[in-house]
């Protein structure tokens, strides 16, 4: 009687654990917009079979290429427009959408995931190449945080990026639960490890990030020239991230700057000069910094 009792418990807590990180750690917060863009700007919108992509195309004055910005976990379109009007400024028009399940943006399935994110940016790319009026040649990603590793995973695999930048991007299983679970703080084993786990496996891309999407295997295996630049502050995601990037991938420059926090990277004043530079040389050998 006692053994069965203790088995009820046991599986009333880990129904209880399981329920709490689907709907305070997994389930994005749906965050209004904090502001607009301060230029013209149109509402785009991409329906697909899991759901809607809504977001904002702002378009430059000249046509010399265009960039998907991609916002990390439990963000939005809005918390992107930091990046914007340098792009604009050089002529760039600029694509933001809300991931699936944040923002504006519709999501039929019960689970945001790695997939999701993914989902959104090939759908993103998929719109832009369909619209003539946009300089799909020149297409240029830029995501920060999980953003960051979804767009290194369709870089991957999908030509049609012409270099990819990554901003303060998670490196390793660890580094994505720290990322995702925000202000939960538990160890990585074994709580971590299992956050992580639960959530590819909710997601339906257990198997597929585990072998697929190997995360040293994308690392390695990234199809144009990709940039990483990562804060040496970044409590989040810490500057070790880096290591594996420097040591074991194909990404043709790392950057270390030293802005404060996880989402400082563009004010290190030479963060811009760095970007253009890597846009201009990314077919050359030789890249370096520029200041």
């Amino acid at each position: 009687m006692m053994k069965y009792l203790l088995f009820i418990s046991f599986k009333e807590v880990i129904l209880f654990l399981r329920s709490y990180i689907i709907r305070h750690i997994f389930t994005p917060k749906r965050k209004e917009d904090k502001k607009q863009p301060n230029s013209s700007y149109g509402k785009i919108e991409m329906g697909i079979e899991i759901g809607t992509i809504r977001g904002w195309l702002i378009k430059s004055e000249r046509a010399r290429g265009s960039f998907q910005l991609v916002h990390g976990w439990s963000s939005n379109k809005s918390d992107m427009l930091r990046y914007a009007n340098p792009l604009l400024a050089s002529g760039y028009d600029v694509i933001i959408v809300d991931v699936l399940g944040h923002g504006q943006s519709d999501f039929i399935q019960k689970q945001v995931s790695i997939g999701s994110f993914v989902q959104s940016i090939t759908s993103t790319i998929d719109y832009v190449c369909e619209r003539p009026d946009i300089n799909s040649n020149a297409f240029y990603v830029l995501g920060h945080s999980m953003g960051g590793i979804a767009a290194s995973i369709v870089n991957s695999s999908d030509l049609r990026i012409q270099a990819l930048i990554t901003d303060s991007m998670p490196t390793s299983l660890k580094s994505i639960s720290n990322s995702i679970a925000e202000k939960v703080t538990l160890p990585y084993f074994p709580f971590g490890w299992l956050i992580v786990s639960w959530f590819l496996l909710r997601g339906g891309v257990f198997l597929k990030a585990r072998r697929e999407w190997c995360i040293e295997k994308i690392l390695k295996n990234q199809q144009s020239p990709a940039l990483a630049t990562h804060s040496t502050q970044d409590k989040k995601v810490p500057i070790s991230s880096v290591d594996v990037l420097l040591n074991d991938s194909n990404f043709k420059q790392v950057i270390m700057v030293n802005t404060k926090g996880h989402h400082n990277c563009a004010k290190d004043k030479c963060f811009w000069d760095n970007v253009f530079h890597f846009i201009v040389s990314n077919e050359e050998d030789n890249v370096d910094e520029v200041c």
